[in-house]
């Protein structure tokens, strides 16, 4: 059961996406930030959202189907721009950019992100692969991920070798045809607790980018952070928030923006729009670009879960 306080927390963050206004307006700040009537929710969740809303404007506590709601058109202000050529794109309208003011910071700070690879299995041949998830160069010839994702490459064994999987480097929207998968030729390390691996590679990929090294203070809560990765569609989750956010290109390289939104003993929470093949995915501070976390999952239109910093770079030490 949430506490009081954590309904505060809520609160704050309604007011951030939404604004300070009367809860009617919220309607009206989301769609000026979706661009779009269509893509609103339906009047039901709208008219939910706006209960919830008043409800912890007065101190309430909201049904949950209040919560519901609005978790997710909190959500909806939450884009997931392409990256082109090793740059996150800007913010698609001003109202996002109002909500993240430190992204330009992010996008000129930021020149690691041609090392963020796509983590295929091998289907049949190398040109003929599927989305696992996502990982980034984290030492020479070594890719981090997630060990979940390498139990699903792997189909269990956590053990693979050359043949089973290959990296995608800089697949970008746009941007498939002249790229070169190179493939995963082991398991350098897989953390006994945390949910992180290492990868070896049959070489680097050809972006000259220095790999940045860990953040490994703690991250406040409420800082800005940013998810890159390889997101993948998934049919299961709502098709009208996934239309929204990637309309129909996913597993393409994006950035998504969100915030920290709580602590765990080894890492920290937060709300960046994420779908299957994130998992992986490096996350970075928005205002100053340093590699804070390690994307490993969480719930749909709730609170994500990263691995911090500091953890990760004991692991990688070790």
């Amino acid at each position: 059961m949430s506490t009081d306080l954590d309904f505060k927390k809520l609160l704050a963050r309604c007011e951030r996406a939404f604004g300070t206004g009367q809860p009617e307006d919220s309607l009206s700040k989301v769609r000026a930030i979706v661009g779009s009537e269509s893509a609103m929710p339906p009047t039901e969740e709208g008219r939910l959202a706006v209960e919830g809303l008043q409800a912890l404007k007065n101190g309430q506590v909201p049904t949950p189907s209040q919560l519901s709601a609005l978790q997710f058109l909190i959500r909806l202000t939450r884009p997931a721009p392409f990256v082109h050529r090793g740059r996150a794109d800007d913010l698609p309208t001003a109202d996002h950019m109002a909500l993240f003011p430190e992204w330009p910071t992010f996008q000129q700070s930021t020149s690691c992100l041609p090392l963020i690879g796509r983590i295929d299995r091998v289907l049949t041949r190398p040109s003929d692969t599927e989305i696992i998830g996502t990982g980034m160069i984290a030492s020479p010839g070594l890719l981090l991920t997630n060990q979940h994702v390498l139990a699903q490459l792997s189909r269990g064994t956590m053990a693979l070798e050359k043949g089973q999987g290959v990296v995608r480097f800089g697949w970008e929207d746009q941007s498939f045809a002249p790229i070169d998968p190179i493939a995963i030729t082991g398991v350098a390390a897989v953390h006994p607790t945390i949910d992180a691996a290492l990868l070896q590679l049959e070489r680097m990929p050809a972006s000259a980018a220095a790999i940045p090294a860990f953040e490994s203070g703690a991250i406040d809560e409420n800082t800005d952070v940013v998810v890159v990765g390889y997101p993948a569609d998934d049919p299961v989750r709502n098709p009208m928030f996934i239309r929204n956010i990637y309309g129909t290109k996913t597993e393409t390289l994006r950035a998504s923006p969100g915030q920290c939104v709580g602590s765990l003993a080894d890492g920290f929470y937060h709300d960046c729009t994420t779908l299957g093949g994130n998992s992986g995915s490096p996350v970075f501070v928005m205002g100053t670009g340093k590699w804070i976390g390690l994307h490993t999952g969480g719930r749909f239109l709730w609170k994500n879960e990263a691995v911090g910093g500091a953890s990760l770079a004991a692991f990688l030490q070790r």
